[in-house]
C-alpha cells in the first residue's frame, strides 16, 4: 500500500495502455465499433497525418447511419484533437489535464513515437493501492445534483439529454427507487451496429431505427451501488471489479442521491496541487502541425518551467508565443517569443528565437531561458513610500 501523495507523484507510464487500434477519419462508425469492443474500451484513437485525438462511445450517439458515417465527416462532433503527454508525467499532472478539460483519456508519446493512451479508469486502478482512502467518504466527492429518469421514459429522450448535457450515464428509477442505469454504451450497442454484426435482412447503409423504446428495455438492471456512508476505497474497488465507469450512491431506503465516476474519485489527487504555482501561458501551440513535435515542445516547456519555479521564486509569470507561417511549400517557419515577468517590481524580459525546425528552436529557447534564470542576479527591490501608496491606490481602483 502507498500514500495518496506517493500515488500523485508516480509516473504514468505504469498505467499506459499499449494494446490499441489507430483509426483514420475515413473509417466508418461501424468499422470502429467492430474493433473497439464497447465492453472493454470506451475510446478509440483517431489519427490524420499530424493530428491525433479520440472518438468515444458517447460521441457516436448522434450517428443515425453507422455504415455510411465516417469518423471525419464532422470532426468537431465525431473526434476531438488533443495534445499528447509523456510517460514521465506524474499522476497529478495527468489528472489535472483530464479533470480540468473534462476528457476521459489522452494519447501518450515518447521520443517522437505514439506509445498508447491512458484513461481515467486506468488511474482508478492505482487508487486501489492508497490505504488512507478507507477513511474518506465517497459522498465528499460525489457528483451533485443527480439527473435521473423514470423507467418508462423514452430512450430517445435519454439520448438527447446525454448529447445536450455531456452525460454518459443516467440512473433509472421507478417511484423514486433505483431500478437500473442506462449508459451511452447501452444505446450505441443497441441501435448502432458494427460491421460484422448485421443479420439476415439488414441492409448496409439503411438508417437504424430512431432510438425507439423505453429505458426499461435497455437498462442495466444490476447497477453498481454504494451506501450513504461508503468510503472512497469501497467505491474504487467496486468500480475496478465490475469494470464500470459509474457507481450510484443510495440512501438507506434505496433512493439514488449521487453518481460517482472516475473523474470524481481521481479528484482527491488534486489536493496536492501547488498553491502558488507560477503561471505559464503558451499561445500558438495548436498551430504546430505534427502532434509528436507538439508533445516534445510541451514536455520541454514543462520541465524548464518546473525547474524555474523552484530555483527562481522571484519570477511571477512566463508567457511563450509561437507564430507559425508557411513560406516554402509544406514547410513551416516558426518565431518563438518568450516573455518573463518578475514579482514585486513587475519588470519584463523578452527574447526571440526563429527557424524551420521547431524542436531545435525550442532547444535554444530552453537553453536561453534556463541560462537567463540561472545567471540572473535580479532581486526584488524595495519600494519607496510613494511607490507603495501608488500601488495600493491602483489595487483599490475598480478593474485592478
Amino acid at each position: 500500500m502507498i500514500s495518496l501523495e506517493e500515488f500523485a507523484s508516480k509516473e504514468i507510464r505504469e498505467y499506459l495502455k499499449s494494446n490499441y487500434h489507430v483509426f483514420r477519419p475515413e473509417d466508418t462508425v461501424s468499422e470502429v465499433l467492430g474493433k473497439l469492443d464497447p465492453e472493454k474500451h470506451y475510446e478509440a484513437i483517431v489519427r490524420e497525418n499530424n493530428k491525433i485525438g479520440f472518438v468515444t462511445i458517447r460521441d457516436m450517439l448522434s450517428v443515425v447511419q453507422p455504415f455510411n458515417t465516417k469518423i471525419g465527416d464532422y470532426p468537431g462532433d465525431r473526434w476531438n484533437v488533443f495534445g499528447v503527454v509523456s510517460p514521465n508525467y506524474t499522476v497529478l499532472e495527468l489528472v489535472e489535464i483530464l479533470v480540468e478539460n473534462k476528457i476521459r483519456a489522452t494519447p501518450v508519446a515518447e521520443e517522437g513515437r505514439l506509445k498508447g493512451f491512458i484513461c481515467q479508469l486506468d488511474l482508478v486502478e492505482g487508487l486501489a493501492e492508497v490505504n488512507e482512502l478507507e477513511k474518506e467518504q465517497v459522498k465528499d466527492v460525489a457528483e451533485l445534483p443527480l439527473i435521473k429518469m423514470e423507467a418508462n421514459e423514452k430512450i430517445a429522450e435519454a439520448r438527447r439529454i446525454m448529447l445536450d448535457r455531456g452525460f454518459s450515464h443516467i440512473p433509472v428509477v421507478r417511484e423514486g427507487k433505483l431500478v437500473g442505469i442506462v449508459t451511452a454504451k447501452d444505446i450505441v450497442t443497441r441501435f448502432i451496429k458494427p460491421i460484422g454484426a448485421t443479420t439476415t435482412g439488414d441492409l448496409i447503409g439503411k438508417k437504424v431505427p430512431r432510438f425507439v423504446g423505453e429505458l426499461k428495455d435497455i437498462m442495466d438492471k444490476n447497477p453498481v451501488t454504494v451506501g450513504p456512508d461508503a468510503s472512497i476505497s469501497e467505491a474504487v474497488n467496486k468500480m475496478i471489479r465490475r469494470q464500470t465507469s459509474a457507481i450510484i450512491q443510495l440512501t438507506n431506503e434505496g433512493l439514488p442521491i449521487a453518481i460517482i465516476t472516475p473523474r470524481e474519485l481521481l479528484s482527491v489527487v488534486l489536493r496536492f496541487r501547488g498553491k502558488d504555482e507560477m503561471p505559464v501561458y503558451i499561445t500558438g501551440l495548436t498551430d504546430i502541425g505534427n502532434f509528436v513535435e507538439r508533445a516534445i515542445v510541451e514536455e520541454k516547456i514543462r520541465r524548464v518551467m518546473t525547474r524555474a519555479s523552484k530555483i527562481h521564486p522571484h519570477l511571477a509569470e512566463i508567457s511563450i508565443h509561437i507564430q507559425t507561417s508557411n513560406i516554402e511549400g509544406n514547410r513551416s517557419r516558426y518565431e518563438i517569443t518568450t516573455n518573463v515577468i518578475t514579482k514585486a517590481t513587475n519588470e519584463r524580459f523578452a527574447f526571440k528565437n526563429e527557424g524551420w525546425d521547431i524542436i531545435n528552436i525550442f532547444d535554444k529557447v530552453s537553453e536561453t531561458l534556463d541560462r537567463m534564470m540561472t545567471e540572473s542576479k535580479h532581486q526584488p527591490r524595495k519600494l519607496s513610500d510613494t511607490q507603495k501608496r501608488i500601488r495600493y491606490a491602483l489595487r483599490e481602483r475598480p478593474g485592478f
